[in-house]
């Protein structure tokens, strides 16, 4: 029988398109790894087509391909097709078991906290988002959550370690 295994750590980062989600990601990617830790990266997509539309992967999926893979020097790319949209805990589930961090860009509607990049459209979009810990914002912003810059990368690592890791030490 299998034993229950514990969720993977994860939070997503959400905003408006153009808000600097993938940027921001990218940033704390290479901050946390600075860390020693293992970090996976899951995007989530409203897109039927992930770029690969005139290319021999998704003539496969067109041709009714449920799973396909693409392997190459360094690189293992795995799709399974799905009836719909997956919920984001049933994804980290079956993916990164190896990961000390997931990073998640996107499911704003899921039951992840949330880290939510803001700007002039804040009142319109954190309405959208539940489980919100902090905030990332260009201009300055009264809040009872945390409000980070978006160039506070360190600080905003070191508030996501400590609400994962609390008590251990970073490097």
């Amino acid at each position: 029988m299998n034993q229950p295994v514990n969720p993977p750590k994860a939070v997503a980062i959400v905003g408006p398109s153009n808000s600097g989600k993938t940027e921001l990601v990218c940033r704390l990617l290479g901050w946390f790894q600075s860390q020693g830790l293992k970090v996976a990266v899951l995007k989530h997509s409203h897109k039927l087509n992930l770029g690969d539309q005139n290319k021999d992967t998704g003539r496969y999926r067109q041709a009714g391909a449920r799973n396909l893979a693409l392997a190459g020097p360094g690189l293992l790319q795995i799709t399974r097709v799905l009836p719909g949209d997956p919920p984001v805990e049933e994804v980290l589930a079956a993916w990164a078991p190896d990961a000390d961090l997931i990073l998640v860009e996107g499911y704003k509607s899921s039951s992840l906290p949330k880290i939510a990049l803001v700007g002039d459209q804040l009142e319109q979009v954190l309405p959208d988002f539940s489980q919100v810990i902090a905030l990332v914002s260009a201009a300055p912003y009264q809040s009872p959550l945390p409000v980070f810059a978006p160039q506070q990368v360190a600080e905003l690592g070191r508030f996501i370690h400590n609400f994962f890791f609390p008590g251990l030490k970073q490097e």
